[in-house]
């Protein structure tokens, strides 16, 4: 676990690296989780690493399903008709975050953008003296490994 607290960054570089909209003071919390597959059984024994960084507005987490609907070249929403009903056309999120293989270590890497709420509850989590579980539903896009799901657990996910 790692709280940081300071001027961002950006702030100092030429030319900024930003827009208007940057923020001045930055205030973060990490938290790396490591852990090991114990299923599917092909691929126990796998190591894990998590790296959650803690925000107040994290990217993608204010989006509705408005915001991803796919738009004709007039800018107008998309609809489709389905069993007789108008519904929109959108593109989901290819995931989370990609899930990235580092050969040297030997493990499957992620970083996540995630509320500093969910990094509290996953520091409760953390707390209790009983067995952790990662839980986590990963698919491949286009060649790439992608988190479409975490959840960091006390009961065991098999049961």
């Amino acid at each position: 676990m790692q709280v940081e607290l300071g001027v961002n960054g950006r702030l100092r570089m030429k030319p900024l690296w930003g827009d208007l909209d940057t923020p001045v003071m930055l205030a973060r919390s990490w938290l790396e989780v490591r852990g090991k597959c114990v299923y599917p059984e092909e691929r126990q024994g796998e190591k894990f690493v998590f790296t959650m960084v803690g925000e107040q507005s994290p990217p993608g987490f204010a989006k509705i399903v408005a915001d991803i609907q796919q738009r004709d070249p007039h800018g107008m929403p998309q609809y489709l008709t389905y069993r007789g009903s108008t519904v929109p056309v959108f593109e989901c999120p290819k995931g989370v975050t990609q899930l990235l293989r580092q050969r040297r270590d030997d493990s499957w890497s992620a970083w996540m953008d995630v509320p500093a709420g969910y990094l509290r509850d996953c520091l409760t989590v953390l707390s209790t003296k009983a067995v952790h579980y990662i839980s986590l539903h990963e698919h491949i896009v286009e060649k790439e490994h992608w988190l479409n799901s975490f959840a960091l657990q006390s009961n065991d996910p098999a049961e």
